[in-house]
């Protein structure tokens, strides 16, 4: 059988599992951010709109803040995909176990 996997000298497979390791824990700070963050934009939104709805002018600011918390998480949605998963990169997994 062919090795199909590009070879690579183990100063580039340690820079690689370096940033796969990397790209791995920022992944999972955007998995614990999205649902955190909507949900504290929700309710920061109904805080506002309370606000609003008793003629506080201050509650527009609160909408607005919900506004940039909701963008922020839909960009670390969208942002989400680990390149380095894709490619078969998982570090702390040895040979063996992949």
């Amino acid at each position: 059988m062919q090795d199909t996997e590009p070879t690579m000298t183990k100063e580039e497979r340690r820079k690689a599992m370096e940033a796969a390791e990397k790209a791995e824990f920022w992944q999972s700070v955007k998995a614990l951010y999205i649902p955190l963050s909507l949900f504290l934009s929700c309710c920061i939104f109904a805080a506002g709109v309370f606000m609003v709805y008793n003629n506080e002018p201050a509650g527009w600011g609160f909408i607005a803040t919900t506004a940039i918390i909701a963008i922020s998480a839909f960009v670390a949605l969208i942002r989400f995909q680990n390149g380095f998963r894709a490619k078969g990169i998982i570090p702390n997994k040895s040979d063996e176990k992949v």
